[in-house]
């Protein structure tokens, strides 16, 4: 059998993949819940250390220890963050007593957020300790590892004195695999740019450093064996240094193999050796099927190795036409520069289709103009590596001999900053697919390979069969990522306490409210990260219910990510009310929308808007109602001028009420009272102010008598909200009641006369 590790590997990787699918275990209960919170003093061995900063921009020391207690799961280890007052003379090796306040890690409850529960439980780590302090020590530091840690702190303050800041802190990211000083804007543009694989040290790191000195020593006319032990022992300390991420782990396994088999007269397998490193990450942690850095680098391998040269061999790459005019040598070098460039395109595209199923599953959008930027950027990367490694040797002889490496490095991030700011400003150049069902990229990746391996040599000529198979791949592409719009959704978000909605309609996305005071960055880590696992790359109305920070702080960040070439909002709804009861709020908001180009318009009773559920059947239209605020009437409070629309789609009918209470809520009894066949038998309630005592009364329950409740809240909030008394008039009207600080993100699915509820905690 040809390549038999290959096929154990795919064996071993469906395995795992069902085992988990069908256990869960990283989503059943948390073992170290109960411990959130809690002071605690542990005992235990420090395995290794770095520095990070805190939120409030402080550096801080973080010791990852092995417990002497046994853990209850998977976990191994745990994180202690140590004031740097505190920190002095710890060393890796050690043994500490350490006391702190145990903060355990999140599982996601709106889909698209970070799964930081799922990320530590592939890094087996338990929980986290925080405001640690170090009570006794004992034991010997393992010298190793504390000189790797030193020399990497050594290092950093070398590129610290020789870079600026940013720079600095890019390079650090580059060169030692330490991303905690980046900005987070300059992360964000190397992420949105297509290019943030160059932040992680991985095999291009691998095959610049490691292949330097393996060639510098045989310069020397040393053993080959002698060689390749000194080049792996050096590779492996720079890999543990940097903390011997996967891309790390697998680029130096698959270097030592190409290595070590011509000393054993074995040819080097490129898959072959993926294949190993695959099968030892998956036995060491089985969740790496579900880490996107370990898919995304074993994809860029197979695209390379296995995916390009199915799809473009080498014999059908064609020669470059011959221009007479032109001298054989310049007519040569153009042919190797266009060869060059056309090997480039195709790679990029073949690592494309292989990792497609992964940006689908975690990012939900693609950079278009990455394939063209990474182009550029990945040749460049070879003297950026280099320029770095002379600048810490020149710093650690005499640092002004760095000046000049310094300024060629900062000319290369500044185009680099250029290049990604250029690729952004495209339009169109982000493609928002949203997230795909995994039925689908199964069924995707089945048929890509299948496709590939299939030889039809003897019925279609090779540039044929090259055709017919970017055809399929083409084919395969648009049904992972088609989203049918021929639907009716309504969404509240899990912002903790306050209000956020999404709705789709007929494939057109709208926001109602969208904030929080108990979240912080609700809108960073909450709003947009779903918005885009939707696929959403334009909002077509963003509807303010009224001015309270729970209902804007969220919009307010949309805006700004709106400006540096996010999500776009078309339009915003504000509550038409007198200018002498617009608060603070509510004008800055007004002004900032007005400043990103987002049309402002005010909303009041008895307005309407049509929108077609189904762009293919135009007469299904939903009708929004604005029931209130009554247009220049005075009200006592914010909440009593919340916007309230009432939706009707067929027999399905719904009322979103804001944060309104007893003032707003009379005035819109009265209306209701007028026509109240048409809002009776409600099919969803959203019910009003997070569940106050003083909102939704048993006379406004009994005019509307809905099916379906949803409550919007905080988990564990100061103000005890849902309130007992209004669950037990909910209950008692028969809605069903669902609530977020319970069941996370509540999507409700309108299609036909069917309605689905989805709890995506549940």
């Amino acid at each position: 059998m040809k390549r038999p590790l290959c096929y154990l590997f795919m064996i071993l990787a469906v395995i795992v993949y069902i085992y988990l699918e069908i256990r869960s275990p990283y989503l059943s209960r948390d073992p170290y819940g109960h411990l959130d919170g809690k002071e605690l003093t542990i005992t235990g061995k420090i395995t290794s250390k770095d520095y990070h900063l805190d939120y409030e921009g402080n550096k801080i020391l973080v010791l990852c220890l092995i417990p002497d207690e046994r853990m209850s799961d998977n976990s191994k280890f745990i994180q202690c963050y140590v004031s740097l007052d505190n920190n002095s003379k710890i060393s890796i090796g050690e043994r500490i007593m350490v006391s702190g306040k145990v903060k355990t890690f999140k599982s996601p409850t709106n889909p698209g957020e970070f799964d930081s529960r799922l990320y530590y439980s592939t890094l087996k780590t338990a929980y986290r300790m925080t405001n640690c302090q170090v009570l006794k020590k004992a034991g010997r530091e393992n010298p190793y590892r504390e000189g790797l840690f030193r020399l990497k702190t050594h290092f950093e303050g070398i590129l610290d004195s020789c870079l600026s800041e940013k720079d600095s802190s890019i390079m650090k990211a580059v060169l030692l695999g330490d991303k905690a000083f980046m900005d987070d804007e300059v992360k964000k543009l190397y992420q949105n740019s297509g290019v943030v694989h160059i932040l992680a040290v991985s095999g291009l790191h691998i095959s610049v450093i490691a292949f330097g000195i393996y060639k510098a020593l045989r310069k020397v006319n040393l053993r080959n064996s002698v060689c390749t032990v000194i080049s792996l022992a050096f590779i492996y300390s720079y890999g543990t240094m940097c903390g011997m991420g996967v891309s790390a782990f697998r680029a130096i396994l698959m270097f030592g193999l190409r290595l070590i088999a011509p000393l054993h007269k074995r040819t080097y397998d490129m898959l072959t050796g993926l294949a190993l490193a695959g099968i030892l990450l998956l036995l060491d942690q089985p969740l790496q099927i579900y880490n996107s850095g370990f898919l995304f680098s074993f994809g860029a391998i197979v695209g390379i190795s296995f995916v390009y040269p199915a799809l473009f061999p080498k014999e059908d790459m064609g020669d470059q036409r011959k221009m007479a005019f032109v001298p054989d040598k310049y007519e040569k070098l153009w042919g190797e520069i266009m060869e060059k460039l056309k090997s480039s395109i195709f790679i990029g595209l073949s690592i494309f289709l292989v990792t497609l199923p992964v940006y689908s599953s975690f990012y939900y959008k693609y950079s278009l103009g990455s394939m063209v930027l990474n182009l550029i950027v990945i040749p460049l990367m070879t003297p950026l590596l280099v320029l770095g490694i002379i600048c810490l040797l020149l710093g650690c002889i005499f640092r002004k001999l760095s000046i000049i490496p310094a300024f060629l490095i900062h000319l290369i991030l500044v185009f680099y900053r250029l290049l990604c700011n250029l690729s952004l400003e495209i339009p169109g150049g982000i493609w928002r697919f949203g997230h795909s069902a995994k039925w689908k990229m199964i069924i995707y990746l089945v048929l890509l390979f299948a496709i590939l391996k299939l030889d039809m040599a003897k019925w279609l000529k090779t540039r044929r069969l090259r055709e017919f198979k970017l055809a399929i791949a083409l084919i395969l592409v648009l049904f992972l990522t088609f989203r049918p719009g021929e639907k009716l959704q309504i969404s509240m978000i899990d912002v903790g306490q306050g209000d956020g909605i999404y709705m789709e309609i007929g494939g057109k996305s709208y926001l109602i409210d969208g904030g929080s005071t108990s979240n912080k960055s609700v809108g960073k880590y909450s709003i947009i990260p779903y918005l885009n696992y939707e696929g959403v790359g334009t909002i077509e109305a963003v509807f303010v219910t009224h001015e309270d920070e729970d209902h804007i702080s969220g919009i307010l960040e949309l805006m700004d990510d709106m400006e540096e070439g996010g999500i776009r909002v078309k339009k915003l709804f504000l509550p038409a009310v007198p200018e002498n009861q617009q608060e603070e709020n509510y004008k800055n908001l007004e002004k900032r929308a007005r400043e990103v180009g987002i049309t402002v318009d005010y909303l009041s009773c008895g307005q309407t808007l049509e929108l077609h559920a189904s762009p293919l059947l135009p007469n299904k239209k939903v009708k929004l109602e604005c029931l209130n605020p009554n247009k220049n009437t005075r009200y006592e409070s914010a909440n009593a001028h919340s916007i309230v629309l009432f939706m009707e789609y067929g027999n399905f009918k719904a009322l979103f009420t804001g944060d309104l209470e007893q003032e707003g809520e009379s005035h819109l009894i009265k209306d209701i009272k007028q026509n109240p066949e048409k809002y009776r038998e409600l099919t969803l309630l959203k019910v009003a102010h997070h569940g106050s005592r003083g909102a939704t009364s048993e006379e406004f329950l009994r005019l509307v008598d809905p099916r379906i409740a949803l409550i919007s809240v905080g988990d564990r909030n100061k103000y005890g909200h849902p309130h007992k008394e209004l669950l037990e008039r909910l209950e008692e009207s028969g809605a069903r009641i669902y609530r977020t600080d319970e069941s996370g993100m509540i999507s409700i699915t309108v299609k036909g006369e069917k309605i689905y509820i989805d709890e995506f905690c549940k």
